[in-house]
């Protein structure tokens, strides 16, 4: 399991001045923007995007627009890095645990470790699983931009179906 170097907090939407604020990380690179969520007991409008290629984040780059899911509570996906591909992701549904590792040896923040939990609110949520401390984001999209060199996995933390959006700047290269 990767150590973080960060101390546990909580997000909401309640506490935050602004719906699309951009919470900074301890990797150079990796950002976390809060969307915009509108919702009632009907169901939710989440913005994935605000301003399209527009977004601060996206800024006119995507090459693939994909979904990844998890089955069960413990299930691991991801687990990689990429040399050229930057990816955006968002939690739609389920709530996990991201891990993230800068593996750039040129980087300032080589080693630097980071997690957080992203996706629907659930009650009783551990937040420390396995001993890791991770930033909790509940009631809100988190879009997080993952840049090159950066390790990434995610853990489903419940039984309901985990769906991950995922966004890119190029063609996926698997």
């Amino acid at each position: 399991m990767l150590k973080n170097d960060h101390k546990a907090s909580i997000y909401t939407s309640k506490n935050l001045d602004k719906p699309m604020n951009i919470i900074t990380t301890p990797i150079d690179g990796l950002k976390i923007k809060l969307n915009k969520v509108i919702g009632d007991k009907r169901g939710h409008l989440y913005e994935i995007a605000p301003g399209g290629n527009d977004n601060a984040l996206i800024q006119g780059k995507i090459g693939n627009i994909y979904c990844a899911t998890a089955t069960k509570k413990g299930i691991a996906r991801g687990g990689h890095y990429h040399h050229e591909l930057i990816e955006f992701f968002y939690t739609l549904t389920g709530t996990v645990l991201w891990l993230f590792k800068d593996f750039r040896k040129d980087s300032k923040t080589f080693n630097k470790t980071y997690s957080v939990i992203s996706g629907e609110k659930i009650q009783n949520i551990n937040l420390n699983p396995e001993g890791v401390n991770a930033y909790y984001i509940s009631e809100s999209v988190a879009q997080i931009l993952v840049p090159t060199g950066v390790y990434h996995i995610f853990y489903s933390l419940t039984d309901k179906k985990v769906t991950v959006l995922a966004i890119t700047n190029l063609p996926h290269d698997n």
